[in-house]
């Protein structure tokens, strides 16, 4: 049976004819399937076309339907046709219920147990007495027998029964075929057609006639209820298998699409097809029956788009996903923060996803050295004004003995005490934040978050050595794609995007009510003139001209050149985006992006850095990572070195898979000579150092096969295909399955993703699992993008979280509870909804109804808690719990590897080092007592300020006319100062200025842990924020740097100082290098 995603292909009832039978119609032959529409029977000739089916006989895969079906009839055929018909019964009994489960092994001992062994009424042929010792090279020639009779004779021993004197044998009696003379012979004397007797036709007729008999690990081979009859075999369990019966399943719980009852029959809800409708492998007068009867052997749900879905039965509810309530996402900002935070996520997080998984996938023809999904984030991060501005806290000491400088805040180039829109981002990127700030303070200082005045450009020239040399590495890798050193174009993209017959059918589908050609003509010329309009931009044409050919250099030519520095890499964007505008997915970006950074004004002097800045101050994180998704598109679809890579690749991983089974030959053979040497007899030390050397053989055959595993795993350069999904819909992505390269245990270097992703529900499940319709999709999503999730789910599905903590449904005429506010669950309720369940699974603040939304599991214990929480449920939960196991050991690794890189990781590190520091500097209330003026001092200040008036008043008086009024005055205020003078001691002078200094000390100590708390608050306020930091640089182009010692953003070029190891045997040959068997080395 044609197998597709490793399940029987079932197909689809024939339907009832049409009231005219003479309409005509389109008919697949070797289906049965008959269609009124042509665009119905296109879609269904489509589906069978696609390598995605599998024969079930020789296990061949990536076929088309017909492929498969034609592979599965002719082994068939040939089963039919060689496969001794006497020797069917003997074999289906010594296969039925054998300890061996698996098939390869069974066909090993089947061929070895049978191939002496003969049967009445088989055609055998007579050996020639001087060749007995071995088989007939061939049967030409040779006259036919007939098995008549057998006659089985058991061994002879000796006197003491320990010793075999003469071993079991058989004698036969045979008559020509065409004659009467008759032969009494033993099994030595006669053979079979040799190809009448093969292991592959054995395993055919495995395939054909025996089933696995239950579905736990290690379960049995057993023949098919179909033809228990025919070979005289019951179901009945031998006693030492039992414990590979299925269990009986509770009924709540049970899974009736995969339980079997004790007689080994299918339990299903499903109806199954009669076995009669099964072909007889051994009634030849069906050996011509049609392709359509083979293939609906059991009705199960068929997995094509036009049939229905398998159902599951409902489950017991177990409880929510443990792993969501602790996950991450990414918010607009690109901060990484747990679901349980308020925030919108970002909105092209797919686009972001795809663009790393491309640049790590293909990073050897890029030539990009390896980075992490941190450091792409963070570079991108560092290019936007947003989050690459630097925080600091300020700090004011509300006490009029300080400087000035302690009390005010220094003005910003405004002249504003604080930037509103920097600390406005910083409150939407962590709520509370500035509250936080605030209350550190006290009656004696105040703090408040103000934007750093000496803030790093992120438009600085030097963009080669700061945090955004990543993200511009990535896109002059990008660009590098499309013309070569010599000028000519590897990535053609098409000229005509839509042909007219598109075009032509575009409108009908989109209003199927106007059938007449008339209303389809009008449809139809609107499109075209809005789209010609639409490319024809004058103001795109105009922005465009003063960019393309600046200094009366054109686009091209620079990127010949490789001139990508100083801004020249947007230029030459902005000529790849005027040549691929015409396709409508980027035209609306491109025009966009071209507005947003191109200045309005006329050709500027500097115009490549200002489009640097602009690029920097004018676009959002959303429209870079457009941006570069549209160069990654284009590469991936019209790339010459792309396409290249992928074959070559192919190639690779097919030589790859050819030296994985040499080896596996070498280890077969080694463990024989083992087993052999292994023997009681071998009891001297001449065989055990032998088999110590062919041990150590054996550990480093494993060794290599594993090696060639993983090499295997990072050549597979496929689309990333998902994990699995869950009973909510959601689908489960590792970015490190395949394509890119795995570190090993020990190694410290930080790449890839290092985490688990979770992908929100798509349309299609949701109205097939949740029931829900794409017009409430379409609201939720558009209220979810403009408010939040929770407020899409209140309005659109009536279900909220109440202020006591429990979920309701406001949908019905009263409400209904769902969760109570206690925790518990309503469990009836659960049960009755899908969509209940995904809400209660999910809470209604963070339900995944969209594909755009996606959430990370980065701890390795929720990832245990996932794998418990799905092993729980039907087929589609086991399955992805099985995938999860596969790859659980490498995801915990990349996991570990990041772990202190965790948001909760990095705040509550910060958290307790900003509590170390204000404790280490905390103002006592003693020392802001010292702070204050004594009496002795103030009283010092007095005088002094006495002293200092009279004299100036002297000064003043001595410089004026001499009268006696002046005199007089004067020698008053002499009077006065000798007063003042003859009053102060020696003693209170000295104390009176021990006073003083030690008042200054102490407000000098102040005002240095005032400092020190400010500080500390300014590195709490930019790690919790997870601002980028512009002058710091997160990665080297290692490679880039190894070819032509410099990056790709300064201009590498030229013929490189090594070589770029890309054709087949070039990466063959290092693979082989890194193998630790001698043999693969030579070969």
């Amino acid at each position: 049976m044609v197998l597709y995603k490793r399940k029987p292909l079932v197909l689809p009832p024939p339907g009832p004819l049409p009231a005219n039978i003479n309409v005509k119609v389109w008919h697949i032959n070797e289906t049965g399937e008959w269609f009124l529409r042509y665009t119905e029977y296109l879609q269904r000739m489509d589906f069978y076309m696609r390598r995605q089916f599998t024969c079930e006989i020789t296990g061949s895969s990536f076929l088309t339907f017909f492929e498969a079906l034609n592979s599965e009839e002719a082994e068939f055929r040939l089963v039919e046709e060689k496969f001794p018909l006497k020797l069917r019964e003997p074999v289906a009994k010594f296969m039925h219920f054998n300890e061996i489960g698996r098939v390869d092994l069974l066909v090993e001992r089947t061929h070895s147990r049978f191939r002496s062994d003969f049967y009445p009424g088989e055609r055998v042929f007579l050996r020639r007495k001087n060749d007995r010792a071995a088989d007939e090279p061939a049967t030409h020639g040779h006259k036919p027998y007939i098995i008549k009779e057998k006659a089985s004779f058991n061994a002879v021993l000796d006197v003491t029964g320990s010793k075999i004197v003469k071993p079991a044998f058989s004698k036969y009696m045979i008559t020509e075929e065409f004659g009467i003379n008759s032969l009494m012979v033993d099994q030595n004397d006669i053979y079979r057609d040799r190809t009448t007797f093969t292991k592959h036709l054995i395993k055919c007729f495995c395939k054909i006639t025996l089933r696995r008999v239950s579905t736990k690990s290690g379960a049995p081979l057993c023949v098919k209820d179909e033809y228990l009859a025919m070979y005289g075999l019951t179901m009945d369990w031998p006693a030492s298998m039992l414990k590979f019966k299925e269990d009986i399943p509770e009924p709540r719980s049970s899974r009736p699409s995969s339980q079997r009852t004790q007689n080994g029959t299918k339990t299903s809800k499903h109806p199954q097809h009669p076995s009669d409708t099964k072909r007889n492998i051994d009634d030849t007068t069906n050996g011509h029956d049609n392709k359509k009867q083979k293939t609906g052997l059991e009705k199960e749900p068929s997995p094509l788009p036009a049939l229905s879905e398998p159902e599951e039965t409902p489950k017991l509810y177990s409880g929510p996903n443990p792993a969501i309530g602790n996950a991450y996402f990414y918010n607009d900002s690109l901060d990484y923060i747990p679901v349980r935070h308020p925030g919108k996520q970002f909105a092209h997080m797919y686009k972001l996803l795809e663009v790393f998984q491309f640049c790590q996938t293909f990073s050897k023809v890029l030539l990009l050295s390896p980075f992490s999904l941190d450091n792409f984030i963070k570079s991108l991060q560092a290019t936007d004004i947003k989050t690459a501005g630097t925080l600091v806290v300020k700090s004011r000491i509300n006490s009029p003995l300080f400087d000035e400088s302690c009390k005010q805040h220094t003005p910003n180039k405004d002249g504003k005490t604080v930037s509103d829109s920097v600390v406005a981002n910083a409150e939407k990127r962590k709520p509370g934040i500035c509250r936080f700030i605030e209350n550190r303070g006290t009656s004696f200082v105040t703090f408040e978050p103000s934007e750093a005045d000496n803030q790093v450009s992120i438009a600085t020239d030097d963009v080669d050595s700061c945090g955004a040399s990543l993200i511009l590495e990535c896109f002059v890798a990008l660009e590098r794609l499309f013309i070569s050193e010599n000028g000519d174009w590897k990535c053609m993209v098409m000229d005509k995007w839509y042909d007219e017959d598109e075009l032509v059918e575009k409108p009908i589908k989109e209003d199927e009510g106007k059938s007449d050609s008339q209303d389809d003509a009008e449809n139809t010329k609107a499109p075209i003139k809005n789209e010609d309009d639409v490319l024809n931009d004058p103001e795109i044409d105009d922005l465009l001209e003063r960019c393309l050919n600046f200094r009366k250099v054109s686009w091209t030519e620079r990127l010949s050149k490789r001139q990508f520095k100083n801004g020249y890499w947007i230029i030459i964007l902005l000529g790849i985006f005027q040549d691929c505008m015409h396709i409508p997915m980027y035209t609306a970006f491109a025009q966009k992006f071209i507005r947003a950074i191109v200045p309005p004004e006329g050709s500027a002097t500097h115009l490549n850095k200002i489009l640097w800045e602009n690029f920097c101050k004018n676009l959002s994180l959303e429209d870079k990572v457009f941006a570069l998704w549209i160069l990654v598109d284009i590469a991936s679809n019209f790339s010459q070195e792309i396409r290249t890579y992928v074959e070559d690749t192919l190639d690779v991983c097919t030589q790859i898979r050819s030296e994985k089974l040499k080896l596996s030959r070498r280890l077969k053979s080694e463990m024989q000579h083992v087993s052999q040497l292994s023997a009681p007899t071998n009891d001297s030390v001449e065989p055990q150092e032998e088999i110590n050397q062919h041990q150590a053989t054996i550990d480093k055959i494993n060794q290599d096969r594993s090696y060639l595993t993983q090499k295997l795993i990072e050549n597979d350069v496929r689309r990333l295909r998902a994990l699995g999904s869950d009973r909510n819909g959601n689908k489960y992505y590792w970015q490190e399955l395949s394509g890119v390269q795995r570190l090993p245990a020990d190694d410290l270097h930080e790449i890839g993703s290092g985490r688990l992703w979770i992908r929100g529900i798509s349309v299609r499940d949701s109205e097939r699992i949740l029931s829900v319709s794409q017009e409430q999709l379409i609201a939720w999503k558009k209220l979810a993008k403009e408010k939040s999730v929770s407020e899409a789910n209140a309005e659109i599905f009536k279900i909220r979280r109440t202020d006591e903590g429990s979920i309701i449904d406001e949908s019905a005429g009263e409400s209904s509870t769902i969760v109570f506010a206690d925790g518990k669950v309503n469990v009836p309720a659960i049960e009755s909804s899908a969509l209940y369940r995904k809400m209660v699974d999910e809470t209604p603040e963070q339900a995944l109804l969209s594909e755009s939304q996606w959430i990370a599991i980065e701890l390795p214990g929720d990832v245990d808690e996932l794998i418990l929480w799905s092993a729980e449920y039907g087929n589609s939960d086991q399955a992805l719990s099985k995938q999860l196991r596969a790859i659980k050991e490498p995801l915990f690794e990349g996991q570990r590897r990041r772990e202190g890189r965790l948001f909760t990781a990095v705040e509550s590190t910060e958290i307790a080092r900003l509590e170390e520091a204000l404790d280490e500097n905390f103002i006592s209330d003693n020392e802001i007592e010292q702070c204050q003026v004594s009496e002795q001092e103030k009283q010092s200040v007095d005088d002094d300020n006495a002293l200092e008036k009279i004299a100036t008043e002297i000064m003043m008086l001595d410089d004026g006319s001499q009268t006696e009024s002046s005199l007089k005055k004067i020698k008053e205020l002499e009077e006065r100062r000798d007063h003042i003078l003859n009053t102060r001691t020696y003693k209170d002078h000295s104390d009176r200025q021990q006073s003083k200094a030690v008042r200054q000390a102490t407000v000098k100590a102040v005002q240095e842990k005032v400092g020190y708390q400010a500080a500390a608050l300014t590195s709490y306020l930019n790690a919790v924020i997870q601002n980028a930091k512009p002058a710091e640089k997160l990665w080297t182009n290692e490679l880039a740097r190894s070819l032509w010692n410099t990056s790709l953003y300064l201009g590498a070029s030229g013929k490189p100082i090594a070589r770029n190891k890309l054709s087949v045997k070039e990466r063959m040959t290092e693979i082989f290098d890194g193998m630790t068997s001698s043999h693969q080395k030579k070969s």
